[in-house]
C-alpha cells in the first residue's frame, strides 16, 4: 500500500555560493525520493536556505551588502541547483519567509508554555561557523573539530535556555529503541555515546547585539534573538505550514514518514536537540535520520569557510549533470568520507559510462537496425532462456531485489552496482549468443535483451532522470510507467552516442 514520506536535506547557510558537498545530499535525497516515487509512494521533498545565521550576517558586511540583499543573491544561487543537477525538490523553504517565522515563534511558545525554557547567565567558547558551543574537551588543539583552522571565542552573555537535561532518558531510550533510526548504526551509537557522558540544557538565543540585528526576535523580549539552530531546525514542520494550522502539516508530519538526510557534522542537533524540542511541544518525531559522510578534496572537507570547494555551476560546465549525479550516486560510500578526484570521474565515466552502458545501449540498438525487422517483446522468454546457471528471469529478479533492498538502506552506491551487474549480464549475453551469425535466434535474443535494458533503464530513473528519459523514448516505450511494455512490437534503430569518449 503506498505510503507518505516526507524527505528533506538541512538547511545550508547561504554565506557563500553552494559547494559539491551539498550537491552530494541533495542528490542522495533526490534518488531517495525519486525511487520512493516509482515503487508508488506519496513522496514530499523540501531543501531551502539557512539565512539567519551569525556568518551570513559578518560576509555581507565585509562584502559592503545590506544583509537581506546579501542573503537574497546566495539562496538565489541555491535555488537554481535545481535545475541545474535535475532535482525533483516540492519546496524550498527559506528562513526569512513568514511563514517560517510563524513556525518558529509557535514552536517557541508551545516549549515555554511548557515550562523548558528559562532564562540565565553563560559563559562558553562559541564557533561561528558552527553557530555551536564547544567544551573544552571537543577542540582539538583548541580549535573546532569541525573548522580546523577556526579557535571557538569566549562569548559570556544572558541567554534563554532549553532544558534539554529533562530529556536525557527519553531521547536515549528512542534512540536505542529505533524509535526513530538512525542510519548508519555506528551513528547511533556515537549519538548514544554523547547522550550517556550527560545531556546539558542548551543556549536557544542570542544577544541582539551580537546576533548583528539580524533574525526572528524572542516575542515579549526585543533584546534577544532566536538562536540560528533552534530557528534552522524549525524549518522542517515550518514549511508545511504548523505556524498556520495547514492540512500540509498533517499531512507529511503527522501521518507521513520522516526521513531527514543530514551530514556527520550536524547530527547531534538532529538526533538530540530536534527530538527533544519536539517531545517538549507534544509533536510527533521523525521516523529516520540518515546520515552521510563528508566529501573531501585531498582529505580535507569540502567547506566554504575552509576554501576548499568545487563550484557545482562549473562543473556541469564540463561534464553532464547527469555524469555528476551517477558518480556522486556510485563512487563514494554514503555512510564514509570520500575524496573527489577528477581522475576518478573520468574514469568512472569511461568505464561505466561510456564503454558501460552507453556501449551496451548502442550495441542492442545496432544490431536491431542490422536486423530490419519488427522486435516482438514477450517476457515469457525470460523464464525460459538459461544463462549463467539461471533463466534470464531468475537473474534479473534477483538484481533488481538487491537494489530494492540497497535503496531502502540509503546503500546508493551497491544499488548503481546491482546494475552495472545486469549492464554486464547482458554484454556478455550478446557475445554468447551471436545474434548476427544465429539470425534464426535473433529476434529472441533481442527481445531479451530489450526487456532487461528497459528494466535497467526504468530503474536508472532515480539515478540519472533525463538520460533515462531520453533512452526510453528512442526505445518507443515512453516513460514505462505502468511496466505494460510487454508483447510491444517495436523497431530498434541507431542512436548517436550517449555518453562520448572524453579526451583526456
Amino acid at each position: 500500500m503506498p505510503q507518505r514520506y516526507f524527505c528533506t536535506t538541512a538547511l545550508p547557510y547561504v554565506n557563500a555560493s553552494p559547494h559539491l558537498g551539498f550537491v552530494l545530499e541533495l542528490v542522495q535525497t533526490d534518488a531517495y525520493a525519486r525511487f520512493l516515487r516509482l515503487k508508488g509512494h506519496k513522496v514530499y521533498y523540501l531543501t531551502g536556505a539557512d539565512e539567519n545565521s551569525l556568518k551570513n550576517v559578518l560576509t555581507a558586511k565585509e562584502k559592503g551588502l545590506p544583509v537581506q540583499e546579501f542573503v537574497n543573491q546566495n539562496a538565489e544561487r541555491f535555488r537554481h541547483l535545481k535545475e541545474a543537477f535535475h532535482l525533483s525538490y516540492d519546496d524550498f523553504i527559506r528562513t526569512t519567509e513568514e511563514r517560517h517565522k510563524k513556525g518558529v515563534l509557535k514552536l517557541w511558545q508551545k516549549i515555554f508554555d511548557q515550562g523548558d525554557i528559562y532564562k540565565k547567565n553563560y559563559e562558553g567558547l562559541y564557533c561561528i561557523g558552527c553557530e555551536a558551543f564547544y567544551k573544552e574537551n571537543e577542540l582539538i588543539n583548541g580549535f573546532c573539530p569541525e573548522h580546523k583552522n577556526t579557535k571557538p571565542i569566549v562569548v559570556k552573555e544572558e541567554n534563554y535556555f532549553f532544558k534539554l537535561s529533562r530529556y536525557q532518558k527519553e531521547i536515549e531510550q528512542i534512540i536505542a529503541n529505533d524509535k526513530i533510526k538512525i542510519v548508519p548504526e555506528f551513528r547511533k551509537n556515537e549519538i548514544l555515546n554523547f547522550i550517556k557522558q550527560g545531556l546539558e540544557d542548551f543556549s536557544i538565543s542570542r544577544s541582539q547585539e551580537r546576533a548583528g540585528n539580524w533574525g526572528i526576535r524572542v516575542r515579549n523580549d526585543e533584546n534577544q534573538i532566536i538562536y540560528v539552530w533552534f530557528d534552522a531546525l524549525t524549518n522542517y514542520i515550518s514549511a508545511l505550514g504548523y505556524g498556520e494550522n495547514s492540512s500540509l502539516f498533517t499531512q507529511w508530519w503527522e501521518e507521513g514518514e520522516v526521513i531527514h538526510f543530514i551530514g556527520k557534522g550536524i547530527s547531534r542537533f538532529h538526533a538530540i536537540y530536534w527530538p527533544a524540542m519536539l517531545l517538549s511541544a507534544g509533536l510527533p518525531l521523525p521516523q529516520t535520520i540518515f546520515i552521510h559522510g563528508y566529501l573531501t578534496i585531498t582529505g580535507e572537507k569540502i567547506s566554504k569557510s575552509q576554501g576548499a570547494i568545487i563550484d557545482p555551476f562549473e562543473l556541469v560546465k564540463t561534464y553532464d549533470p547527469e555524469v555528476i549525479r551517477y558518480f556522486l550516486l556510485r563512487e563514494f560510500s554514503p555512510f564514509e568520507d570520500g575524496d573527489f578526484s577528477f581522475n576518478r570521474l573520468n574514469e568512472r565515466y569511461t568505464s561505466d559510462l561510456s564503454l558501460g552502458l552507453g556501449n551496451l545501449i548502442s550495441r542492442i540498438m545496432s544490431l536491431g537496425d542490422n536486423y530490419h525487422r519488427a522486435i516482438n517483446l514477450a517476457s515469457n522468454s525470460l523464464a525460459v532462456e538459461n544463462f549463467e546457471g539461471q533463466t534470464l528471469m531468475s537473474h534479473l529478479q534477483n538484481k533488481l531485489q538487491n537494489y530494492d533492498q540497497a535503496f531502502y538502506e540509503f546503500r546508493f552506491n551497491d544499488a548503481v552496482a546491482s546494475l552495472w551487474e545486469l549492464v554486464s549480464l547482458l554484454d556478455k549475453y550478446i557475445t554468447f549468443t551471436k545474434p548476427w551469425v544465429k539470425i534464426e535466434q535473433a529476434e529472441t535474443v533481442l527481445a531479451n535483451l530489450v526487456l532487461i535494458l528497459v528494466e535497467i533503464i526504468y530503474h536508472l530513473q532515480p539515478i540519472m532522470p533525463e538520460i533515462s528519459r531520453r533512452v526510453l523514448e528512442d526505445l518507443q516505450l515512453g516513460a514505462v510507467v505502468d511496466r505494460t511494455y510487454d508483447k510491444q512490437t517495436i523497431f530498434l534503430k541507431k542512436i548517436s552516442p550517449l555518453f562520448p569518449r572524453r579526451d583526456k
